[in-house]
């Protein structure tokens, strides 16, 4: 089964079935991919599964694989044109409201490019829409730093006994998790961020200034 999502220029989410987004490397297409096992929706699973391998040569092929086709896990991917140029494979637990991340790459000659950051905007917009609060990954330790980047932490706000048994362990990884704040345009967080600080930082400056006149009257 497949899902189109399409952004324009500004970020918003438009309800039609061609989103694309233009970003400085070219215009990019999301798609959310799940196994209904059906001809269509392997044969779409195959290039994201050969990418996952290539990207994530230290895991077991087999592993991959069981994963990406699973019923119960979901592919969302990132394209250029018809291409598949990243992707990342979770698992929703709906009771839980927690999506598990099991894999996430983007290929080696479209990295450092901004791709991963628009994968996980759009993951977590994802998220947002279907009332999923809380992201959770085993990262490994060439892996930590992005996810940090993503707003994760090592600081986990869910309590051990809500996830434990539902969330895959990693020996050796490290777990991380992101919470999913239900008002936040993901595409816009950089300028709201910004528009905060000039806020904050401007009100401070009042202060200084008021407290600077009243010192100089006394």
């Amino acid at each position: 089964a497949t899902r189109s999502t399409i952004r324009n220029n500004s970020c918003h989410l438009i309800h039609s079935k061609n989103e694309m987004q233009t970003v400085p490397s070219g215009p990019i297409a999301f798609n959310i991919l799940s196994n209904d096992m059906t001809v269509e929706s392997l044969e779409q699973l195959a290039p994201l599964k050969s990418l996952f391998m290539k990207q994530l040569s230290k895991m077991a092929k087999s592993y991959i694989t069981r994963y990406v086709y699973d019923p119960n896990h979901t592919t969302l991917t990132i394209c250029k044109g018809k291409t598949p140029i990243g992707g990342v494979c979770f698992r929703a637990f709906k009771k839980l409201k927690i999506l598990e991340i099991v894999f996430l790459a983007v290929s080696s000659n479209e990295q450092v490019r901004g791709y991963g950051t628009l994968l996980m905007k759009e993951l977590k917009s994802y998220a947002q829409k279907n009332k999923f609060y809380h992201l959770l990954t085993y990262a490994d330790n060439f892996a930590v730093r992005y996810f940090k980047k993503q707003g994760f932490s090592t600081q986990i706000e869910r309590k051990k006994a809500d996830w434990e048994g539902y969330i895959k362990n990693y020996e050796g990884g490290t777990l991380m998790e992101c919470p999913v704040i239900p008002s936040m345009d993901y595409f816009k967080q950089k300028e709201i961020l910004q528009k905060q600080s000039h806020f904050v930082n401007a009100t401070l400056k009042r202060k200084r200034e008021v407290a600077e006149q009243k010192t100089f009257c006394l």
